[in-house]
């Protein structure tokens, strides 16, 4: 096969290789951090460690994440409305842990994100452009508090790690938060009304197009609700850091809380990245590299991931099992993800 064929080959192709390019690297990296690196001499050595987990720090730990589902729906239902969308927020606990089940499986992190879009779209009976925008909105809050913790980290000394600091990257990160935050709230700064009015292929989508301007224009008017929603996204980034803290703290590494609001910040963005499967791999091979730079023993450290991974594994199941149980429970017809995400790409 030669070069132009493979170019084609490529082209037509792209997507699933891509795909099958960041399963790969989701399982590769999970298997090195048990199999191939130097952290676990030999399995009893990884049993020796498991033995020594204190049970009761570790269900806090996991509690936290509980915790964390619903201060996540919470926000996302403070959000709904601001327009006039009332979902029982029992119903968006359900949604959000079904996102978190194809986040586990999509190859990409936002595959979540497209399914609540679609559930509150055919739920409330509203346009996937509105739903969208408001999952955009409460997704942008999440990642504004997080590059407010990572800034907090910077003034509690965490400037850098190793020889690498930390501090341009940070400042730069929070400084892009603030300017697209701004933004968001004031779309029509860009003039996109305007730009949707010239372009003739938009002209099919042209009114989806103008309902998310202005609903993200509304939020402006919203801005109880949107400091409400900040406080849930502070609590929701307090606890996660909390909830790595103890995970940590079971396995009896003494690092500080402090040390974890430096990571967790830092981790999250990192899993932000489209190189594996909602971060998977990344995100925990991430968390070691900074906690043993932190002055935590590497193999203490790579099992906190681990304990961390399964977790989330834990909630993605949980979000399966309400997936398949759903339908039958509130008589709704089940949204496959094939469906979801193709609808998504149709509305836009």
């Amino acid at each position: 096969m030669n070069l132009k064929n493979l170019k084609t080959f490529y082209v037509k192709h792209k997507k699933k290789i891509l795909t099958v390019l960041r399963i790969t690297i989701s399982i590769g990296l999970i298997a090195y951090l048990i199999f191939f690196s130097s952290e676990f001499k030999d399995f009893n050595y990884f049993v020796d460690i498991l033995k020594t987990i204190n049970v009761p720090i570790l269900i806090a730990s996991a509690s936290l994440h509980i915790f964390g589902i619903w201060i996540s729906s919470l926000r996302w239902q403070i959000l709904l409305k601001t327009q006039q969308i009332n979902i029982s927020i029992w119903f968006l606990i359900s949604s959000f842990l079904i996102g978190s089940f194809f986040n586990n499986i999509l190859p990409t992190s936002i595959g979540g994100d497209v399914f609540r879009t679609m559930d509150v779209a055919n739920r409330a009976k509203v346009s996937v452009g509105k739903s969208a925008t408001i999952v955009v909105v409460d997704r942008f809050t999440g990642v504004l508090t997080a590059a407010v913790y990572a800034v907090i980290a910077l003034l509690l000394g965490f400037t850098r790690v190793g020889s690498t600091s930390y501090i341009i990257p940070v400042i730069a990160f929070f400084a892009v938060c603030i300017l697209l935050g701004f933004l968001i709230l004031n779309p029509s700064i860009l003039r996109l009304d305007r730009l949707v009015e010239k372009i003739k292929f938009l002209k099919k989508i042209r009114e989806n197009l103008k309902e998310v301007y202005h609903t993200f224009q509304s939020f402006k008017q919203y801005k109880p609700a949107l400091f409400k929603a900040m406080l849930c996204s502070f609590a929701l980034q307090l606890a996660v850091i909390a909830s790595y803290y103890l995970a940590s703290r079971a396995l009896g590494i003494n690092l500080s809380f402090a040390s974890f609001i430096f990571i967790v910040p830092i981790v999250s963005f990192i899993s932000m990245l489209p190189i594996s499967i909602g971060g998977m791999g990344v995100r925990e091979n991430s968390i070691v590299f900074l906690m043993a730079a932190l002055g935590a023993p590497r193999d203490l450290s790579a099992m906190t991931s681990l304990i961390i991974f399964a977790i989330i594994l834990a909630i993605g199941l949980t979000g399966a099992i309400v997936y398949i149980v759903r339908p039958f429970v509130s008589k709704q017809p089940n949204i496959s993800a094939v469906d979801t995400i193709s609808e998504k790409k149709t509305d836009n």
